[in-house]
């Protein structure tokens, strides 16, 4: 039960925190990426682009939030909740060392996306000893 509690979590704040950014990026890019000293505006072939990484940010927060509502998507949802925050995490990290320090938004950012990316493994981990122990239990 705690297990399920767990997942559920992982998955509202997962989910949540990808649709509220990937809906800032769609509606306001000049705003959102001029909070990490960004600037974007006037460019409209990159606030395109980044338009659609919004879009696309904000649907798999409405895909990792389905399973909170359906059982049936839990798995699929938190495994991508956690592989998504993971991958911009991991990469953010990995510009750090190739690119230099960014804004401390964006390290930032980078400690929040690492932490919901290892809480999801948390949660994978946790739900697979529950079906697990849930399976021995049936079978004695």
């Amino acid at each position: 039960m705690v297990s399920l509690i767990f997942q559920k979590a992982v998955l509202l704040i997962a989910g949540a925190t990808a649709l509220v950014i990937g809906g800032y990026i769609l509606v306001s890019p000049d705003a959102f990426y001029a909070a990490y000293g960004i600037p974007v505006s006037g460019n409209t072939s990159l606030l395109n682009e980044l338009r659609a990484g919004g879009g696309a940010v904000l649907v798999l927060g409405l895909l990792i939030l389905s399973g909170l509502v359906f059982a049936r998507f839990r798995l699929a949802s938190t495994l991508l909740a956690t592989a998504m925050f993971f991958a911009y995490g991991a990469t953010r990290l990995a510009s750090l060392g190739i690119d230099g320090q960014p804004d401390g938004g964006l390290i930032t950012a980078m400690i929040a996306e690492l932490v919901i990316g290892g809480a999801g493994v948390a949660a994978l981990i946790a739900a697979r000893k529950h079906r697990l122990t849930g399976r021995v239990a049936d079978n004695a």
